[in-house]
């Protein structure tokens, strides 16, 4: 009789050691993961502890209904977690795709005061549509903003390094560097160009000021001129600016004495008597204008006096001329008439 009791109590015993592993397992293998932090080993082996004398069903319901209340908790805040995670991963790619440009190209992609070019990777350098192009217009004002804002002195020495480098590589090498045609240059091999800072000088027509599109770098308005250089003839340079020297002219008058120092965009194309034709985009860094000297009064007033008075001189000169001929003139009809008085009459 004791040794049946024995062996049931070692059976129980069993059984509970037994439910101790089995949830224990179960336990373990939810506790590797961090997120939900389910209950330890010693917290099951306390549970079924206290559940050894029910039978293995009845410990496997105990540890489900505590694991399921655990979970429906755990999996609803899982479930926000993951939500949220969504959303901001979300936002993050559309801000990203905002600050990229329809082109494809980062703001961060490395520019320097030398070289834009990196920016304009994916921008065509001619087109067969006329004007910009709408998807173009980040790149737009992106370069134009950074072209106004550079430092003048530090785009002039670049300028200056870029175009002795293309002035030596070039056939007009033997010219002075002062004669080197930048315009032919660069119509001649535009892609060397774009991106770079140059220096071109000539007279201005055609200047125009606008409104600025919607950008987010500052320009609020858009100068255009055509500027006409004396290696270009009659073919333009289309210069964009964010202003203008105070006192410029606007309007189709021409507009002499003009240098313009700032980045090569592309090439812009235009009609012209029933055809296309290209005209390189200068992003205009400073643009420097030397206006006509104002007409001194002084000096109109002398001049006006040295005028009248050789006016003068000359009328009184041509009549003297005049009345010294008459006075001539009549000396001698007055000399021939006392020739004929004293003459003797003739003899019959």
């Amino acid at each position: 009789m004791i040794k049946s009791k024995l062996n049931r109590q070692r059976f129980r015993n069993s059984l509970s050691d037994n439910v101790i592993i089995e949830a224990s397992i179960v336990v373990s293998t939810f506790s590797e993961i961090p997120l939900f932090h389910l209950f330890t080993f010693h917290q099951t082996a306390q549970i079924m502890q206290c559940k050894n004398n029910s039978t293995i069903d009845d410990c496997r319901a105990v540890l489900i209904h505590k694991f399921d209340c655990r979970l429906s908790s755990i999996a609803l805040r899982a479930l926000l977690v993951v939500l949220s995670l969504f959303i901001a991963f979300c936002f993050q790619q559309e801000m990203g795709w905002a600050q990229e440009s329809p082109f494809g190209i980062a703001p961060e992609q490395a520019v320097s005061v030398e070289n834009l070019a990196p920016w304009l990777t994916d921008i065509p350098l001619k087109t067969r549509r006329t004007g910009f192009l709408p998807e173009e217009n980040e790149i737009y004002y992106r370069v134009l903003g950074y072209a106004s804002s550079a430092n003048p002195e530090q785009v002039k020495i670049a300028a200056n390094e870029f175009l002795k480098e293309r002035w030596k590589q070039s056939k007009y090498s033997k010219r002075p560097f002062e004669e080197f045609p930048v315009y032919v240059d660069m119509y001649l091999d535009p892609e060397a160009y774009q991106g770079r800072p140059v220096i071109m000088s000539g007279h201005l027509q055609r200047t125009v000021i606008s409104d600025a599109g919607k950008n987010e770098h500052g320009v609020d308005q858009l100068c255009e001129a055509w500027l006409y250089t004396d290696d270009s003839q009659s073919n333009p340079t289309v210069v964009l600016s964010t202003s203008f020297p105070e006192g410029m002219p606007i309007g189709e008058q021409a507009i002499d004495h003009v240098t313009v120092t700032g980045y090569i965009y592309r090439m812009y194309t235009y009609e012209a008597r029933d055809t296309g034709r290209f005209a390189p985009v200068l992003m205009a860094n400073h643009i420097q204008w030397t206006p006509p000297q104002a007409k001194n009064s002084s000096d109109y007033s002398l001049l006006q006096i040295i005028f009248i008075f050789g006016l003068l001189l000359g009328v009184s000169l041509f009549i003297a001329l005049m009345l010294q001929q008459r006075w001539l003139v009549k000396r001698e009809q007055e000399r021939i008439a006392q020739s004929l008085l004293e003459e003797e009459p003739p003899k019959f």
